[in-house]
């Protein structure tokens, strides 16, 4: 349970170190769509990216018999951002899209850190 007044920068930095020291960084894409345009029928769609430092595991067997892992699913601990569902990230080869984010929020307002469930 957070404390009220407590000071969670220092966690937040040693969260990032170590993330960072162990893990790798990986470029995020996430696609947002505009207006709808009547002439061609189609939203505009704008692509920006981002790097962040992440630690990549995979799931156990016991994860995937919860049925909301399935096989190839990764799971990637990141640096605190706002990660979006829908948002993609290559690993290795392979782009992955993420459709699950877990924010590790303790006082309820900074991230930490953050569990992404990604699937490709």
């Amino acid at each position: 349970m957070a404390h009220a007044g407590y000071n969670y920068s220092p966690i937040t930095k040693s969260a990032e170190a170590l993330i960072t020291r162990f893990g790798e960084e990986f470029t995020f894409t996430r696609t947002t769509d505009g207006a709808y345009n009547p002439a061609t029928g189609a939203k505009a769609q704008t692509t920006a990216t981002y790097k962040k430092y992440a630690c990549v595991f995979d799931y156990s067997d016991a994860d995937r018999s919860a049925e909301t892992v399935l096989q190839g699913d990764r799971r990637m601990l990141a640096e605190g951002y706002t990660y979006e569902i829908n948002d993609t990230v290559v690993i290795g080869t392979d782009t992955f899209k993420v459709i699950r984010v877990n924010e590790i929020r303790p006082n309820g307002s900074d991230v930490v850190a953050a569990n992404l469930q990604v699937r490709k």
